[in-house]
This record gives structure tokens, C-alpha cells and sequence, in this order.
């Protein structure tokens, strides 16, 4: 038996991929498949995703009919054929500098006071601490044997204390759905993968007793702090590095492209499309508009877009905006015609656009059919009939 299906990127707003619904042809069935180095306000996104997949599931439909409705939905690109599950898997692996350059944003470079006292505590560590002693084992009068726990040091708790403090200890990385990092064999890690230990070994310690004790014995702490302590010496420290987002897989023992391979930065004159980083783009800013009798909603997605992504937001906002944009009077007579008609003149800057260049930051969005060949957008054939019945029937009763 093949295992073969098809699967859809899930996009956030601001670009970064959430996951991926993946349906399996002969499991018969649609999985959720999130990024393990999405961030936390991705993962709750995915959450979401994850309820909308159930309940399409709950109506009865084909996995891959649950796919076809959910591509409707801005943020989600086209469907696509994966071999089987664990390709799926590896997308989901792929760690990009943005997560990278979202880690290091959580640390905290205005306070010079912490670092210094980052700086002294790891400095400060004697054999003494490193040396961790135990407690427990030991079976009382009852039967009950004591449950064995690390005794710290002053040292070491002023050492986790310091980590704390510049902000190397973060919600931002998922430690419980990805390994416990180790050290590389060189000895040396990149800032953004001690942020990434820090995270692990501190917010461990409350699941597992010693796992701090585990990080002192192998180095692994102290090289959490000389790479922190490299970073915030380095003026440029913070600065996005021009990575393709390929640069590395999340696995056990991460693997980067060496630095000769990577490619020059993107010309500022031709900026990369925000959903799938293909280049060039146009910065651009398509609305949709939806009245509820008596109340109203606006939607606006910009930002640099490539031809095919941008073709595929103007359609998408277009349709929306012709099958529920009327049901108001001023939605009918204001808002409406004025979100269409921004709409049109906005997509002509997307539409002179040569074809974009490979993506570089996930599946590039379907522009699907045109407007016109959407059923719900003559939708808007209801209240245009209406104004004209009106029309004709003020002027007949007038005569």
C-alpha cells in the first residue's frame, strides 16, 4: 500500500508559515502538521487551524475536499502532492532566520547591568558548583524511598538567575515539542540555538531534576553563556542575517549551509513578496469590505507582494467583498463601490509585474479563477437589481 497525499502551507498575516494540513489518500483522513519553531502566537494560530480541519471533517468530507475548502481561505497556499507524511514532516522541521531573529529579539540588549551580571556569574562558577551533590534516596521507616534532587549551589542559581535576566529564557521557543539541544562537536553554538538551550535546560528543570547538572557537566551551559555573551559584544548583533530560509533543518544535531554558500542580500529596489519571498514585488494594500445591516467590517492585507501572490489576495478580498459587502445601507451606497474600485486601481501595480523569482519563504499562493468566474461574486447582481427595481418604481409612481 502507498502512503501518498496532498498537503496546504497555512500562512499568518506577517508571513511566517504556521503549519500544514496534510491529507493522507489511504489513511482516508486530514492531519495537522504545525512547525515546531513557529512562534507562540503561530502555534495559537495553528490551534485554530486545527479546529477548522475537525470541523470540515465533522461535515462529511473528502480529505482532500477538506483541503480544496480550506485553499479557499487568504493565507493558505495551493495543494500540493508530497509523497508521503515524513516529507510533510521535514517541512514542518525547516527552521528559517526569522525564527532565528525572533529568538535573539527576546533578548534584552538595553540592559547592560544584566549582562555584566551574566558576565560575572559564569565567571564566578568555582569546581565547587560545577560539582552538583545530590540529596534524597534514601528509604524512611515506612518503606517510602526519598525521591533524589540536585542540591545547587549560590553560584549556579545565580548563574540561571542571570540567563533570566537578559532574557535568554523565553516562551518563544517551544522547548517540550523540540529536542533537548546538545553540544555541538566544535564546542560553539549560534546565539539563537543558546537561546534556544537556555530555554530547554531552565524550563526542564522543573520537569526533570538535574537537567541543569546535565548542562554544567557537558559544557553545555557555559557555552550557552560565552555565545550569548559573543552576541551582545558584537555591534551588528541583532541584524538580520541574509539567509535564505532554507538555511537550516531543525533536527537533532542542526545543520546550516557554511557561510561561502550563502547568497547576497535582495536588491532594495526589488523588495520579496511577504507570503512566498519571491522577488520582485510591489508594495500594495487590497481591502475587503462586509456590511451586516447595522453593522460593519473592514479588512486590509499589505505589504510587498509578487504578481501571482498579489493577483491571488486581490481575488480573493474582491470576491469577498461582492458576495458580503452590500448588506448595509452605507455598505451599499459607500464602502462597497469604494473598496471595489480601490481594488482595481491597486492591482493594476501587481498585474505590470514580470513573473517572481523562486520563493524563498513558503508555497506561493493560487490566484485561482478570475473574479468573474466566481459564482458568489454575482452575488452582487442582488441589491444592483434592487437599487434598479426602486429606481423604476419611484419613477413609475412619480408619472
Amino acid at each position: 500500500m502507498t502512503n501518498h497525499g496532498h498537503y496546504i502551507a497555512i500562512t499568518a498575516p506577517d508571513g511566517e508559515v504556521i503549519g500544514y494540513a496534510w491529507a493522507d489518500a489511504d489513511a482516508g483522513d486530514v492531519e495537522w502538521v504545525g512547525r515546531r519553531a513557529s512562534s507562540s502566537s503561530a502555534y495559537d494560530a495553528g490551534m485554530e487551524w486545527y479546529g477548522r480541519i475537525r470541523e470540515a471533517r465533522d461535515r462529511g468530507l473528502t480529505p482532500l475536499g477538506v483541503l480544496h475548502l480550506l485553499s479557499r481561505e487568504p493565507g493558505v497556499g495551493p495543494i500540493t502532492e508530497a509523497a508521503d507524511a515524513t516529507a510533510v514532516e521535514e517541512l514542518a522541521r525547516i527552521v528559517t532566520p526569522a525564527d532565528d531573529q525572533r529568538l535573539l529579539a527576546q533578548l534584552d540588549r538595553d540592559n547592560p547591568e544584566a549582562w555584566r551580571e551574566l558576565a560575572d556569574a559564569f565567571d564566578a562558577l568555582t569546581d565547587e558548583d560545577r560539582d552538583v551533590q545530590w540529596g534524597g534516596g534514601q528509604k524512611s521507616p515506612s518503606g517510602a524511598i526519598h525521591v533524589p534532587f540536585p542540591k545547587y549551589g549560590e553560584g549556579v542559581y545565580r548563574a540561571v538567575h542571570a540567563l533570566h535576566s537578559v532574557g535568554a529564557v523565553t516562551p518563544e521557543h517551544r522547548w517540550v515539542d523540540n529536542h533537548m539541544p546538545t553540544l555541538p562537536p566544535e564546542g560553539r553554538l549560534r546565539p539563537a540555538d543558546a537561546v534556544r538551550a537556555a530555554t530547554a535546560v531552565m524550563r526542564g528543570e522543573r520537569f526533570c531534576d538535574g537537567t541543569i547538572d546535565k548542562a554544567l557537566k557537558s559544557g553545555l551551559l557555559d557555552a550557552v553563556a560565552a555565545s550569548l555573551r559573543a552576541w551582545y559584544a558584537e555591534p551588528a548583533a541583532g541584524q538580520p542575517p541574509p539567509f535564505p530560509a532554507e538555511a537550516r533543518l531543525d533536527s537533532r544535531q542542526v545543520r546550516r549551509l557554511p557561510h561561502p554558500d550563502l547568497p547576497e542580500p535582495p536588491d532594495p529596489a526589488f523588495p520579496m513578496c511577504r507570503f512566498c519571498g519571491g522577488s520582485p514585488a510591489a508594495d500594495v494594500a487590497f481591502r475587503a469590505h462586509r456590511g451586516l445591516v447595522v453593522l460593519m467590517g473592514f479588512r486590509k492585507t499589505d505589504g510587498p507582494m509578487c504578481m501571482t501572490c498579489g493577483l491571488a489576495v486581490y481575488r480573493a478580498l474582491t470576491a469577498h467583498t461582492l458576495a458580503w459587502g452590500w448588506w448595509s445601507p452605507l455598505s451599499l451606497f459607500v464602502f462597497a463601490p469604494l473598496t471595489l474600485v480601490r481594488n482595481i486601481l491597486v492591482v493594476r501595480k501587481v498585474k505590470k509585474l514580470p513573473a517572481p523569482g523562486p520563493g524563498t519563504l513558503g508555497p506561493r499562493y493560487d490566484p485561482g479563477v478570475p473574479v468573474r468566474r466566481r459564482p458568489r461574486a454575482y452575488i452582487a447582481l442582488i441589491p444592483v437589481v434592487w437599487v434598479l427595481f426602486m429606481i423604476v418604481t419611484g419613477l413609475s409612481g412619480g408619472m
